[in-house]
């Protein structure tokens, strides 16, 4: 059996993406590991299945490069969103994933996408039950909690030479697998920048430390405006380059950024 496949990034936060409308594949939580795996077979930070597309809405399941399922990944949904515009010469379509529905277009030569309000209540997130709170201190550090369809923690900095201190390869599986978090959670580490900016760094849940993750930049702005140290509309700088996040108002938050096609090809499944 063969898998046609499309390699995609936002930010270099990183996808295959496949189409199977049909559902004639048999994709296991062994076989995404395998694809998503670096070594072993494509490479990726997250595979994303189109299951379903008409009437401008795509219905598409997300998995983590450890097979795990996620509810939402921001620059997977802009990846997606690209691709099917491109293929079909829209402007604007509908991602559909197990936790909502978000509306994605074109602006100039990026992609945005409406993730919709943040969630700060501890139930929705979820945080264990004698959390009452969604700022508390973990491991040391003070954790601002915030659900985009999947569970974040936010720690801001001082200034940008305290995060580089910051050893995320160790602190990152520590914080995200507490058991304070049921579900797990990615970990934002942030700080502003002399220009009002936001420097950030992240780890996935279920993919360890990434170039970039587009809900982790929505949670770190909304943690900002929250904390009053940045405005609703800001420039979050990833390792693998910039988004521009809206905390609109109407309490939409929009994220705007790149989305490039790396290469297609089939992956041989023996």
């Amino acid at each position: 059996m063969t898998i046609p496949f499309v390699k995609m990034h936002g930010l270099g936060n990183d996808f295959i993406i496949i189409q199977d409308f049909s559902r004639k594949f048999s994709i296991d939580k062994e076989l995404i590991k395998k694809m998503c795996s670096r070594q072993f077979g494509i490479g990726c930070n997250q595979l994303l299945i189109i299951k379903k597309f008409e009437d401008y809405e795509a219905l598409v399941e997300m998995y983590n490069s450890d097979g795990s399922i996620t509810g939402a990944c921001g620059n997977g949904v802009r990846c997606v969103a690209s691709y099917l515009m491109e293929k079909g010469g829209y402007d604007k379509i509908f991602i559909r994933t197990i936790e909502e529905k978000l509306e994605c277009w074109k602006e100039r030569e990026y992609i945005s996408v409406n993730m919709g309000a943040p969630k700060f209540d501890p139930k929705s997130i979820p945080l264990a039950k004698d959390i009452k709170e969604n700022q508390f201190e973990l491991e040391g550090y003070k954790i601002n909690c915030v659900s985009f369809g999947n569970p974040h923690g936010v720690i801001f900095f001082d200034n940008i030479e305290e995060l580089e201190k910051v050893n995320i390869l160790n602190i990152g599986p520590k914080l995200e697998k507490n058991s304070v978090f049921l579900e797990g959670a990615n970990i934002e580490f942030a700080t502003i920048l002399s220009d009002g900016s936001i420097r950030m760094k992240v780890w996935e849940r279920g993919a360890g430390m990434t170039l970039a993750c587009g809900t982790g930049a929505c949670a770190t702005l909304v943690v900002a405006n929250k904390l009053n140290i940045s405005e609703r509309k800001n420039k979050i700088i990833l390792d693998g380059g910039d988004l521009v996040v809206n905390w609109k108002e109407n309490n939409d938050v929009i994220m705007t950024g790149a989305a490039e096609k790396v290469f297609d090809g089939q992956f041989y499944v023996k």
